[in-house]
């Protein structure tokens, strides 16, 4: 009798923990949760940093002022940014000019499975090499992927935990253009 309490209990706080995952990032109408822009800093001015890319270069998000920017926090473990690189990809290559897409890999052994990682999906935007530093400047992030779009005056304009479909990349992209 104990251990129908005990397996009845476990599956509804099971049940609850599943929905609190799949619910979690969407408010109830569907619309991605935007973290605000002071959670990053006490201004909206994106941090600065230098990262090295997969072949030794010094990049500095600094290089592309007068870009939209999209900087997105992944890993190659991780399933839903290989949902959304693809989806980056293509903005890119679309906006080609006014859009530069950092992505910034979160992977332990980054150098020893990113390059393969990036050549097999065709990763054509610049992948860099993150670090704990950077992402706690960045409000820390707590989950990949997450993706911070920043103005043309490198200024946080959204910051989206999670996967997000490419058109709502290609709306912020659309007010900032």
């Amino acid at each position: 009798m104990n251990v129908k309490k005990i397996v009845a209990v476990a599956v509804i706080v099971m049940g609850v923990l599943v929905a609190g995952i799949f619910f979690s990032g969407n408010e109830g109408n569907g619309s991605p949760v935007v973290t605000e822009v002071s959670e990053v800093s006490t201004s909206n001015k994106a941090p600065d940093f230098t990262l090295s890319d997969m072949h030794g270069n010094e990049v500095s998000l600094s290089d592309f002022k007068g870009n939209i920017v999209i900087i997105n926090f992944w890993a190659t473990w991780c399933g839903p940014c290989r949902f959304e690189i693809p989806d980056l990809i293509d903005l890119q290559e679309k906006y080609n000019g006014d859009l530069v897409v950092l992505g910034v890999s979160l992977d332990y052994d980054g150098p020893s499975v990113v390059p393969q990682f990036a050549e097999r999906l065709g990763i054509s935007y610049p992948v860099l090499y993150g670090n704990g530093q950077v992402a706690h400047r960045y409000g820390g992030v707590t989950g990949i992927p997450t993706t911070f779009v920043i103005d043309r005056d490198l200024n946080v304009y959204k910051r989206y935990i999670g996967y997000r479909p490419q058109t709502v990349f290609e709306k912020d992209i659309q007010d900032l253009i």
